[in-house]
């Protein structure tokens, strides 16, 4: 017999964050790292400074466009990632983004889980899907949504309510193709590469998806993570941060450093697909997310993923006597069943994936 739309809702509020943080004091087992987990450095010079990509002047044809271009790689090749701004998304429409992401996640549980299937693995809103395996639990719901090309989307798991969600999500959708595709243009032209050396490893049509996340307050920030640590699955990930609570981290030469919240800017990461690609010239960088105590916080994560059917390996240019190739080539499909197994291990899928 077919669940009711009851059975439905209480079998996924059963596994929501944001209804165990209800309950008040008590953290389950399942969430708390009993160990602990590293501090975190600030260095907000380092943010403003060596790593902020000002995307106006990049895509230029200035001379300024040869400094942003020479910031964007030591970035990747030493962080893995940066903050851009001057992208052509207004600030005030960013604001208003985050505002309705906010009011969708403070719509009442029977209005957010018309965005949900029970059977679904990957799409739609609950609590994240993914196995951990042994490890702690993340401290986070989502809704999780295919944004573009507009042909593979599932308009069934897309919001109707707040009623301008979904046209502010097809806009930022189209806006987001266009910095990404300036960005991976730029990104070949820092290596002496043809401009579409990098697009056209991921085929005609690159799916973007896009996770928007919500981490409620958490009465334990010291004992558990909103995300734990890990790389993406992806050739490359664009966050839109909260404009006011901070969270994100990331990890370089095994110390962990705060990403602050610059206005108005984007934080753009490296995956593991865009580390093979480049054969290690870029690096893929773990990160994680914190909790926190007083407030919730929200943030919307757009991955670029290439077509299935693309065979995924460094892109011949950047291998050589001098620099061999150091990943072996696969497809998608044999990807995610690494990716999948080595996430619930706590591994980077690109250090299984290395020829030596």
């Amino acid at each position: 017999m077919a669940e009711t739309a009851s059975e439905i809702q209480q079998e996924i509020a059963l596994n929501l964050v944001e209804e165990v943080a209800k309950n008040g004091e008590e953290v389950p087992d399942k969430f708390i790292h009993k160990d602990g987990f590293p501090g975190a450095v600030d260095e907000p010079d380092t943010w403003k400074h060596n790593l902020l990509v000002d995307f106006s002047a990049l895509t230029s044809s200035t001379p300024a466009s040869g400094i942003e271009l020479a910031k964007l790689r030591n970035a990747l090749c030493q962080w893995g990632c940066f903050q851009v701004i001057n992208h052509g998304v207004s600030s005030s429409f960013l604001e208003e983004f985050i505002k309705v992401i906010k009011q969708f996640f403070a719509l009442p549980l029977e209005e957010k889980v018309k965005c949900s299937d029970a059977q679904e693995k990957l799409l739609g809103y609950g609590r994240g899907k993914f196995s951990t395996g042994n490890q702690a639990a993340d401290w986070h719901d989502g809704l999780y949504l295919v944004l573009h090309p507009e042909e593979k989307r599932s308009v069934r798991f897309y919001p109707l309510k707040p009623e301008k969600f979904s046209g502010m999500i097809n806009e930022y959708s189209e806006k987001l193709a266009a910095i990404a595709e300036a960005i991976f243009k730029a990104m070949a032209g820092s290596l002496d590469l043809e401009e579409d050396c990098f697009l056209n490893c991921q085929g005609k049509k690159t799916t973007i998806k896009g996770r928007f996340i919500y981490y409620p307050p958490c009465p334990c920030p010291e004992r558990v993570l909103g995300v734990k640590p890990h790389s993406d699955g992806t050739y490359m990930t664009i966050l839109l941060p909260d404009n006011e609570v901070d969270g994100l981290q990331v990890q370089k030469d095994e110390h962990w450093y705060k990403v602050p919240v610059i206005p108005g800017a984007l934080f753009v990461n490296l995956g593991d697909l865009g580390e093979v690609m480049s054969n290690g010239m870029y690096k893929s960088v773990v990160h994680r997310v914190i909790t926190n105590a007083e407030k919730a916080r929200v943030s919307m994560a757009a991955f670029f993923i290439p077509e299935d059917e693309c065979e995924i390996g460094p892109v011949s240019e950047l291998v050589s006597k001098t620099h061999p190739q150091k990943y072996k080539k696969f497809d998608m499909s044999e990807f995610r069943r690494v990716y999948f197994e080595t996430y619930a291990q706590g591994l980077r899928t690109v250090d299984v994936l290395k020829l030596y």
